[in-house]
């Protein structure tokens, strides 16, 4: 009796190492593709766009006339509100499959490089 457990003990080890696990799924929600993780890392280091400038108020107190203001700067566009400045770089040139990084340059996104004016496929 104890050598048939052991013989059915070494024959469930065989078919368990035959058993290949399945595969991780290819959308798990904690993995970005390889173009969403590009587009995150270009557009953290894109420059804002914003400009500062300063001017002189009329106020009752003269220590606290000259007052800071912000505002997009030339090439960028502003998207937000004038509360909440989302300044967006203009780009003249087609910047499709890529990004406008700053005021007319493209940025292309992995597997594309910058040529003929555009971003195409390498």
């Amino acid at each position: 009796m104890h050598l048939t457990s052991t013989v059915g003990s070494l024959l469930l080890l065989c078919l368990a190492c035959l058993i290949k696990p399945p595969p991780p799924a290819v959308g798990q929600f904690w993995r970005k593709s390889v173009e969403d993780q590009w587009f995150s890392e270009t557009l953290a280091t894109r420059p804002s766009g914003i400009c500062y400038d300063e001017k002189e108020v009329m106020a009752i107190n003269p220590d606290s006339r000259r007052r800071q203001f912000s505002y997009c700067c030339n090439g960028y566009l502003n998207e937000g509100t004038s509360s909440n400045l989302k300044c967006v770089p203009i780009c003249e040139e087609d910047c499709t499959n890529g990004l406008c990084y700053s005021p007319d340059r493209c940025e292309c996104a992995p597997g594309y490089i910058w040529r003929d004016r555009k971003c195409r496929i390498m």
